[in-house]
This record gives C-alpha cells, sequence and structure tokens, in this order.
C-alpha cells in the first residue's frame, strides 16, 4: 500500500468514525455544563400547548352553552310577544274594516236616497253602482265555483316542499277566470278588484297586503262555463299535473250560491310630471 492510498484511507475512516464537527460536539457540551440546563423530555413543551387549547376550548364552550339556554327562554318570549302583537294588530284592522264597511252602508242608503228623488239623480246612481260593481265595492251573489288550492305535506326527510302553493298558482287560477266570464271573485274572503295585487312575502302569500293561509279558497261569481273552461286552461292542466306529481290539493266544484262581501277599495291617484329645475316649461319660453 502506497503513502497516498494510506492517507485516503485514513481520511475515510476519520470522515465515518466523526460524523460531528468538533465545534458543533465542543458547544453541546459547553451548554450541558451549565447549571439548570436539564434537558425536558421531546414533547413536552407540545404536550402542554395541546392542553392548554383544549382547556381554553372547553371553557368557551361551557360558556357559550350556558349563553344560549340562558337567552333561550328570553328569545321565546319575545316571539310570543311579536305574535300577540300582530294578532292584536290584526283583530283591530279587523273591527276598522267592519266599520268602515257599517258607514259606507249608511252612506250608500243616504245617497240612494237623495239622488232616487230625480231622474237625473237615478241616472247618475245607476251608472255609480255600475262602476262600483265593477270596482268590487258592492255585496253580490250568486251561482259559481269553489276552487281549493292545499299545499302537498310536508316531505318526512325534512326537504324542500314541492308541492307547496305559490302566489303564481293563485295569480294564474283567477286570472283563468277572470277570463271565463267571472264577474266578481274572491280570495279567502278578500274581494278583488282592478288594483288588487297577489304576491308573496317570504313563505307568506298576500293579497292586497293582507296574509291569507293554506287552504286558499277561491270564489268567483259567474257563468256555468267557468267550470269547464278553468280545468282546460293552463293553468288547471298545470295544476293537475302538480297535483299528480307532487302531491298539491286542488278542488273545483260549483256552487249555487256564492255571496261575496264588498272589497275595501284602494286609492288611486294620477302622477303628473314636476319641470326640474332650470328646465323650459314650454317651447317658447321659461
Amino acid at each position: 500500500m502506497t503513502d497516498n492510498q494510506a492517507r485516503s484511507e485514513s481520511l475515510l475512516r476519520r470522515l465515518l468514525d466523526d460524523t460531528l464537527d468538533p465545534a458543533y460536539e465542543q458547544a453541546a457540551e459547553r451548554r450541558a455544563s451549565r447549571p439548570g440546563a436539564q434537558k425536558k423530555p421531546r414533547g413536552w413543551s407540545r404536550r402542554l400547548l395541546l392542553a392548554a387549547c383544549l382547556m381554553l376550548i372547553g371553557a368557551l364552550s361551557t360558556v357559550v352553552i350556558s349563553q344560549v339556554r340562558t337567552s333561550a327562554p328570553q328569545r321565546a318570549e319575545l316571539r310570543q310577544a311579536l305574535i300577540d302583537d300582530i294578532s292584536e294588530q290584526r283583530a283591530a284592522g279587523d273591527l276598522l274594516q267592519e266599520r268602515l264597511a257599517e258607514v259606507r252602508d249608511e252612506a250608500t242608503r243616504v245617497r240612494q236616497q237623495l239622488l232616487a228623488a230625480t231622474s237625473q239623480g237615478q241616472s247618475a246612481l245607476d251608472e255609480l253602482d255600475r262602476a262600483e260593481s265593477s270596482a268590487g265595492l258592492t255585496a253580490v251573489q250568486g251561482p259559481g265555483l269553489l276552487v281549493t288550492l292545499t299545499d302537498a305535506p310536508a316531505p318526512e326527510d325534512g326537504g324542500d316542499n314541492l308541492g307547496r302553493i305559490l302566489d303564481r298558482d293563485i295569480q294564474s287560477v283567477v286570472n283563468e277566470l277572470w277570463a271565463a266570464g267571472a264577474e266578481a271573485v274572491a280570495i279567502d274572503g278578500q274581494r278583488l278588484g282592478p288594483t288588487t295585487s297577489i304576491r308573496s312575502a317570504g313563505q307568506a302569500i298576500l293579497v292586497d297586503f293582507r296574509p291569507i293561509t293554506n287552504p286558499y279558497l277561491i270564489e268567483a261569481i259567474g257563468p256555468a262555463g267557468m267550470f269547464d273552461q278553468l280545468l282546460e286552461s293552463g293553468a288547471g292542466r298545470t295544476l293537475a299535473s302538480y297535483a299528480s306529481a307532487f302531491g298539491l290539493g286542488l278542488d273545483v266544484r260549483p256552487d249555487e250560491q256564492i255571496e261575496l262581501l264588498p272589497g275595501t277599495g284602494a286609492a288611486v291617484g294620477q302622477a303628473e310630471p314636476v319641470p326640474l329645475r332650470g328646465e323650459r316649461r314650454g317651447r317658447g319660453g321659461p
């Protein structure tokens, strides 16, 4: 073996035996020789941090659950108070509607007595009666149809109820009844007029901003042909398919004597454009 080979072998053995740099080894020995330099078991700090986090999460969960349990009765009381307030306001509104109907009937009797005294007054009275009848402001009775729409039962799995009656379903039925020659229509006792709106607000259906509830009863006074025309119309076929597919209720039957109360009517105003500042009022000048 030559000297070069011997030196190479000695260097290789030294690299394999002494894998740690002497400087690192000396620094470690100095750190270990310091007072209080005992090493903690590996992972001890991680265990302490994990335990602290778990204790914090547990404390927060306890506080949240306690607050929820404490505030639950308050929320229930507030909800019941709102329901009671709505019921009271609705009852007060119904009383005002009844009083309005009484005052309107009294005014109508007085008006008829005064106008019927002359031929000109009687002519004006007849024209006024026709206008009020067209606007749904007079009580009417006669033969017609009773249409009942009912929501399907809620799914047992808690999913969406695809068989729930929507505002557009009621709109389509009412439009078909008007097209079939209905003279007067009411929904859950509320008389419809030229300005009546049927719309939804969340899960509720409103007729002139008054809620109606399931089942929905639509009453219409008109000719006997309304029955066949409604069932053969697009709205009738669509609702029949919904009843078959989703289980909603659709019942249409004639009635020989339907009585509809007068509607409340709605104030209709006419808007006029207001000239903007600096805008010319006419073609020839300011």
